[in-house]
This record gives C-alpha cells, sequence and structure tokens, in this order.
C-alpha cells in the first residue's frame, strides 16, 4: 500500500535526525497499491554520505548513487525530487508520484 511505504520513509527520516543538521532531501513513493516503490534524492554535506545516514538501522535498505548536477539527466532528476512535477521513469516506465515527504 503507498500510505505503508510512505510511513517507512516518515520512520527513516526520524530515525536521521542525529544528522538532520547535514541533510536536505525528499523521497518520494511512486505507483499505486501493490505495486509502488520509493526514490528521492538527498543532499549530504560533504563527499561521504555513510556517515550521515549510518544513524539509522535500516540506512542499508536503501540503494544510493552519487549524481552529478552537472550532468542534465541528473539535475532534472534532482529538481523532479524537489518539485513534484512529472513522473518517475523506472526501468524505462514513467510512474505517478503517488506521496513523498521532505527531509529538512
Amino acid at each position: 500500500m503507498t500510505f505503508m511505504s510512505n510511513n517507512l520513509v516518515g520512520g527513516f527520516f526520524n530515525r536521521l535526525s542525529g544528522s538532520i543538521k547535514y541533510m536536505f532531501g525528499c523521497l518520494v513513493v511512486y505507483g499505486e497499491n501493490n505495486n509502488n516503490g520509493i526514490v528521492g534524492a538527498v543532499l549530504v554535506r560533504g563527499q561521504d554520505f555513510k556517515p550521515a545516514f549510518e544513524v539509522a538501522p535500516d540506512w542499508e535498505s536503501y540503494s544510493y548513487t552519487k549524481l552529478d548536477a552537472s550532468k542534465e539527466e541528473d539535475k532534472k532528476f534532482i529538481e523532479n525530487m524537489w518539485a513534484w512535477d512529472e513522473p518517475v521513469i523506472v526501468d524505462g516506465v514513467a510512474k505517478e508520484i503517488a506521496d513523498g515527504k521532505v527531509l529538512k
């Protein structure tokens, strides 16, 4: 269910409270009930993301990819994660954003 995935995001953000001054980001839930996922973008101070995320016991449940804002594709993804204006592309398929949370 999409609301359950959104609750996972909220819990993850709560467990990141020890690192909140080092990061800003947004995770969104895409898809529909019984067929959804979580994707997002988090801006972390410095070059190493691991110390900021490892305060949450479930941080390894997610996969991380370093994005480059100078690349047009990465820049467009980051802008969409901040604005939620367009569907997200997952495995070449556009999926509507159902819900999400902002980490601030």
